[in-house]
């Protein structure tokens, strides 16, 4: 299996996912979020880049899907909720009985961009720390080469995202041979040298000490929750939904 890793968004274009599996990569907290909605039952996450085109597609959404709060705005900019919208972008806003059966619109500041970048590619899936194992079980199962497109921060490297990229092909490592591109092996040697993730270490992570600064470090714990959610996020034309759907 060939497993590339695009390591900033810099380095993800659309001749680097054309035929691949992307993994879009966003621990804090977009993927962690997403993972979070789907297992709590939301019906769908839609990923938009803007808050504009957040509240668009929103209000389509709503004269399709008629009811009280039957399609929620979700999202953040600077790590804090969007004024106007219903959600932010922590894990902890997202249980059931706010999310189950609901369609959620949500945007973010890095994560929904890369989903964005590579939706050229022929599959495109959703890993953090807390699905690794269920997507490291999607990835054995397609016969298709890989690429780990980690979302970074400010279009910047983010280590938390090098650091799941590389955990992951780790695990790959376990179960197939693996032909590896330089950033999928920096990556590796990442994970190698940091180990099991825990939340005081994300919190030293840049984004991590960022989202502590306003007040969400709770969320830390929630994104370093390994293996915690056996649903893996897949983009259908319909949004981000459960793999098993779309399998």
């Amino acid at each position: 299996m060939r497993v590339g890793a695009g390591l900033a968004p810099g380095a993800v274009g659309e001749e680097e996912v054309e035929g691949r599996v992307a993994v879009v990569i966003d621990v804090i907290r977009a993927s962690t979020t997403v993972v979070t909605a789907l297992t709590a039952g939301a019906t769908r996450v839609v990923p938009v880049a803007s808050t504009r085109e957040a509240r668009r597609v929103a209000a389509e959404l709503r004269r399709t899907e008629p009811g009280p709060d039957r399609v929620l705005l979700c999202g953040e900019r600077g790590g804090r909720p969007v004024q106007g919208f219903d959600l932010g972008n922590s894990p902890a806003e997202y249980a059931a009985v706010r999310v189950a059966d609901r369609s959620l619109v949500f945007t973010t500041t890095n994560g929904t961009r890369m989903l964005e970048r590579v939706r050229a590619a022929a599959v495109v899936l959703v890993a953090g720390f807390v699905n690794l194992a269920a997507v490291v079980d999607q990835l054995t199962r397609r016969d298709r080469p890989v690429l780990l497109a980690c979302a970074g921060r400010g279009g910047r490297v983010g280590l938390e995202d090098v650091w799941c990229a590389g955990l992951l092909a780790e695990r790959l490592a376990e179960r197939r041979a693996l032909e590896m591109d330089d950033g999928a092996r920096v990556a590796r040697a990442a994970a190698r040298e940091l180990g099991a993730p825990a939340a005081r270490a994300l919190r030293a992570t840049a984004a991590g000490a960022a989202l502590a600064s306003i007040g969400y470090e709770a969320d830390l714990e929630a994104c370093a929750a390994l293996d915690s959610s056996p649903i893996v996020p897949v983009l259908s034309s319909e949004g981000l939904v459960t793999a098993e759907v779309v399998a």
